[in-house]
C-alpha cells in the first residue's frame, strides 16, 4: 500500500512522533563541531549521507553513537535527532540516512543501517572514535532498525555492499524507543501499523510470512548480543506495548543484559497528551538514555 493511502490517524502519529523528537534538538554551541551530509557510502544506487556533531575539544577517542530516525520506513529524515545533545555529553553522534521503502524494499533498511556502522568503524581514526564503543539509538521504524543491529550483527547476509567489506558492523549498546519487534503476531500489531509494514516488506504476511519473521529482531535474540534498553509508552495506539514486552521475555531467556522502562500515558512518540502527565517525564526517560550510553560506552568491557 502506497504512502498517499495511509490513514489519517498513522500520518497524525508518525508526525507527532517526528516532531516530539525534533523538540529534543538543541542548537549547536561553539564547543560542538556540526558536519552536514558527510557522504557513508551507497545505498543501491544513491549516495546515503550522515549528520554529525562532536565536542571540538575532546581528549582521547570517543564513544559514538549512531541515531536512526523513525516514520514508518517511508517518511522521516537523517537531519533530526539528539545530535548536539549528545555531542555535549561528550560522545560522537551521527544521524545516518536509509533508503526509505518507497525507494527500496526490505532488507535494504539495515544493510544501510550497518553500512552506517562500518562506515563509522573504518573512519574512527578519521574522527576519534573508539571503534570499540558504538552505540545505536532509534525511535518506531528506526527503534526497530537499532534492534535489528543489535541482534543481526552476525547475519551476513545484512550487510548489502554500500562499502567498507569486511568491517564489523556490530554496536555495543542499543537503544530501542517503542520499535516492533516482531512482525510475525498481528494480535501485538495494529491495523495502521500492519499497512506500513506491507509497504516495507512489499507483501502480506500471508504472502510471505518467512520475509516478515526475517525483519522481527525478536527472532534473532541470542546470548551475546550487547546491553539493551527499551522505553515504551503504555498508550501506544500504534505500536502496542506488547512489541517490547515481548522481546523483553526474549533477551531475559538469552540473558542479554537490558532494561525495559514502560512510560506510563505515554503514546507513540511521548508526545503529550492535554492534561494527562508521563510518568517517567522526557527530562527523566532522556537522563536514563544518557546513563546507559555513560555506563556501556565510556566503561570499557571487562573482556575487552
Amino acid at each position: 500500500m502506497g504512502f498517499t493511502s495511509f490513514s489519517t490517524i498513522l500520518l497524525s502519529t508518525l508526525v507527532l512522533s517526528f516532531v516530539s523528537l525534533q523538540a529534543q534538538t538543541a542548537a549547536p554551541s561553539n564547543d560542538i563541531v556540526v558536519l552536514h551530509d558527510v557522504v557513508i557510502g551507497k545505498g543501491g544506487s544513491q549516495d546515503l549521507h550522515a549528520e554529525i556533531a562532536y565536542p571540538k575539544n575532546a581528549t582521547g577517542p570517543l564513544p559514538a553513537v549512531i541515531h536512526i530516525h523513525g516514520g514508518g520506513w517511508i517518511s522521516g529524515s537523517y537531519k533530526s535527532g539528539p545530535l548536539v545533545e549528545l555531542a555535549k555529553s561528550g560522545f560522537f553522534a551521527a544521524s545516518i540516512e536509509y533508503r526509505l521503502s518507497n525507494v527500496a524494499k526490505w532488507p535494504a533498511q539495515i544493510q544501510d543501517c550497518k553500512l552506517g556502522v562500518r562506515w563509522l568503524r573504518a573512519n574512527a581514526a578519521k574522527y576519534n572514535v573508539d571503534p570499540n564503543q558504538i552505540g545505536a539509538w532509534g525511535e518506531s521504524a528506526g527503534g526497530q532498525l537499532v534492534a535489528c543491529l543489535g541482534t543481526m550483527g552476525d547475519v551476513k547476509e545484512y550487510e548489502g555492499d554500500g562499502g567498507y567489506s569486511g568491517v564489523s558492523s556490530a554496536v555495543q549498546a542499543v537503544v530501542d524507543f517503542y520499535g516492533p519487534t516482531d512482525f510475525t503476531q498481528p494480535g501485538i500489531y495494529t491495523p495502521n501499523a500492519i499497512r506500513v509494514t506491507e509497504d516495507l516488506f512489499g507483501a502480506t504476511l500471508a504472502d510471505k510470512p518467512d520475509l516478515w519473521k526475517s525483519g522481527s529482531p525478536l527472532y534473532y535474540v541470542k546470548a551475546g548480543d550487547p546491553p539493551m534498553l527499551l522505553v515504551h509508552g503504555d498508550a501506544d495506539p500504534l505500536v502496542p506495548l506488547a512489541q517490547s514486552t515481548v522481546f523483553d521475555a526474549a533477551l531475559t531467556k538469552a540473558n542479554v543484559p537490558h532494561q525495559l522502562i514502560v512510560v506510563k500515558n505515554g503514546n507513540h512518540g511521548f508526545s503529550p497528551t492535554p492534561n494527562v502527565d508521563i510518568t517517567p517525564s522526557r527530562a527523566e526517560i532522556d537522563k536514563a538514555v544518557l546513563t546507559f550510553f555513560n555506563q556501556h560506552l565510556k566503561t570499557p568491557p571487562v573482556n575487552q
